[in-house]
């Protein structure tokens, strides 16, 4: 009788066994809706059948689902809790991930590196760094976790740092490190690590082809894909993709053809290739030859027709699509909103069941870029997970039309910036005039060893110009030479600004001969320098120098510019000459607005 009841419990644990592997199946699949149903049929039922289900209510999203079971289960154990915090944080609930942490009867080493990296995912690296000093133990996954969170969110520095002292290191250590160099284009630092490397796999190679791809290094990422031991369709999509992005899609093609097995994945890379050089005509010939799409193909040719304008064919796609996603419905919205037809948008936007981050932000996008703030504000207050974009877009938003209080507002409530938030800011508040709040914002930048670019020092040199600050605008030259950016196109043009601004007319000059490319503005920049200084025969030498040399035909900046250098220095003769060239070159509609702002420059 024992021995039968011994066999009957073995056989149900063993069938229990595999109604919970069918739950865990169906969850990967896809199949939630199959997995509710075993769940709901099953009349007995353990830990791991409830912690299954409740992983499966989580990774589709269905939060609130998954909080009622993990609520109603007679017994928790670790996995029900790890389970519930990984739901959370893979769907950017962070303040509730927190709250279920804390409360947590018990924590084991997954509990941390989940958590350190939910929080790092989120933008959130001060509380990751936190909670790293907090773990009880540091072992292998735990280090991985902040340096991944550090590398992720372009913290580069301070992820080798930490990298570089882990007592221990596996080929996942690694790998993480030189993710991190890779997806910031660092080839060099990549390849240097590379080299030092113990052990290499397959996903170490193909990271450092994809750093040396970013690079735009095309001649070497192809030498080492010829030295990789194994390639895998990972290594050739992404050297097909450097190719498409280098706009030699002939090679990108050709890859394509000689690949030895091609998956969804490839050809999918070569639709985003043709698109990426908006050859939509070869795009939709290889979207017609696919013998299988899904989501992202859609989305990719929907995209690529909207890119050069073809929103009807665009929106013909989407409506033949047999199963929408939300990819292809927000590139549906970008079209729209970039062609101002922004209630078709919304409208589209309203239709869409579960909007993900992206579409919300591009929706708040398309009103900040009409101006409507009201409109964004009430898109921006009903997303229940905000990114750094998101925030940013605001900001620059609020900034356009003026309302630097609420931008300023924005940005104080950030709990996570990145140096696009710090440069909206600034570049906000030198637009609207308020000169000394961007400095004091750089400062503030210095000061937290936040990284600065290029679009910074331009911002930063304008302020500076606005308030005729010459020592101050000395001092961020000085920066920006430390720094590598100088002759930047941008930075350069700044710089002869602010030059010009502050009376320092041969400063001006030089950084006008120091700099590698130039532009229209650069141009104006020194010509506008001379017209407020009086050197009227310098502003016409230049302006001569811009037509024969440069060929950069003259603007409306520039025909101001030098009109009103020869007016300050008398110039008559010299006056009559530019304003011939002024009507040979302009058109009524051209030249009157020329006409306008001398006048009003008197």
């Amino acid at each position: 009788m024992a021995a039968h009841q011994l066999r009957v419990a073995a056989g149900g644990g063993s069938f229990l066994f595999s109604q919970n592997l069918k739950i865990t199946n169906y969850t990967k699949a896809g199949r939630l809706r199959d997995a509710v149903a075993l769940f709901e049929k099953m009349t007995h039922k353990n830990t791991v059948t409830w912690n299954a289900m409740i992983s499966a209510y989580s990774k589709s999203g269905k939060l609130s689902d998954a909080r009622s079971l993990f609520v109603r289960m007679p017994s928790r154990n670790i996995v029900s809790w790890n389970a519930m915090l990984s739901g959370y944080m893979n769907h950017g609930h962070v303040k509730e991930a927190s709250s279920l942490f804390d409360a947590m009867p018990m924590r084991d080493a997954y509990t941390w590196t989940l958590m350190i990296t939910g929080y790092a995912n989120n933008g959130q690296l001060g509380m990751a760094k936190k909670l790293f000093v907090m773990a009880p133990n540091h072992d292998i996954p735990l280090w991985n976790a902040m340096v991944s969170g550090y590398a992720r969110n372009g913290r580069l520095t301070e992820a080798r740092e930490l990298f570089d002292t882990m007592p221990q290191k596996d080929v996942f250590s690694w790998n993480t490190m030189l993710s991190g160099y890779s997806r910031y284009g660092e080839a060099k630092e990549a390849l240097f690590l590379f080299e030092k490397m113990p052990q290499k796999d397959g996903v170490s190679w193909n990271l450092v082809l994809n750093a040396l791809v970013r690079e735009g290094s095309m001649d070497k990422a192809h030498e080492l894909f010829d030295k990789m031991p194994h390639r895998s369709v990972v290594s050739w999509v992404t050297l097909l993709t450097g190719y498409a992005q280098a706009g030699d899609t002939e090679k990108a093609h050709e890859l394509f053809e000689t690949m030895p097995e091609r998956n969804l994945v490839a050809w999918n890379a070569m639709i985003a290739g043709y698109v990426h050089n908006s050859m939509i005509d070869d795009a939709y010939e290889i979207f017609s030859k696919m013998p299988e799409r899904n989501s992202l193909s859609w989305a990719s040719i929907i995209n690529g027709f909207v890119q050069v304008g073809s929103l009807v064919k665009a929106r013909t796609l989407l409506e033949r699509m047999p199963c929408k996603s939300v990819v292809a419905e927000t590139a549906m919205m970008v079209g729209y909103v970039q062609n101002a037809r922004i209630e078709e948008a919304r409208h589209l936007f309203d239709c869409i069941s579960s909007p993900d981050v992206v579409c919300y932000n591009t929706m708040i996008s398309g009103y900040a870029q009409c101006g409507r703030m009201d409109e964004a504000e009430c898109i921006f207050k009903t997303m229940i997970h905000r990114d750094v974009v998101s925030w940013n877009t605001m900001i620059t938003g609020y900034s356009q039309i003026g309302n630097m209080q609420k931008a300023q507002k924005m940005f104080e409530e950030m709990r996570e910036k990145n140096v696009v938030s710090w440069n909206s800011v600034i570049s906000g508040c030198t637009q609207n005039g308020l000169y000394i709040e961007a400095l004091n914002y750089f400062v503030s930048m210095l000061r937290l060893h936040e990284k600065l670019e290029c679009a910074t020092y331009a911002s930063v040199l304008s302020a500076c110009s606005g308030l005729a600050a010459l020592q101050c605008g000395k001092q961020v030259h000085g920066l920006i030479i430390k720094s590598g950016y100088f002759p930047d196109l941008f930075v350069g043009n700044a710089l002869i600004a602010m030059y010009a601004k502050c009376g320092k007319v041969s400063c001006a000059e030089q950084a006008f001969r120091e700099m590698v490319e130039m532009d229209a503005v650069s141009w104006n920049s020194l010509i506008a320098g001379y017209a407020s200084h009086g050197l009227g025969e310098d502003a016409i030498k230049l302006f001569e120098r811009m037509q024969k040399e440069a060929s950069i035909a003259p603007d409306e900046i520039t025909f101001v510019g030098v009109l009103s250098a020869c007016s300050h220095s008398g110039l008559i003769d010299q006056i009559c000459k530019v304003l011939d060239s002024l009507y040979a070159q302009m058109t009524v509609a051209g030249y009157k607005p020329v006409l306008v702002s001398l006048y009003e420059c008197g």
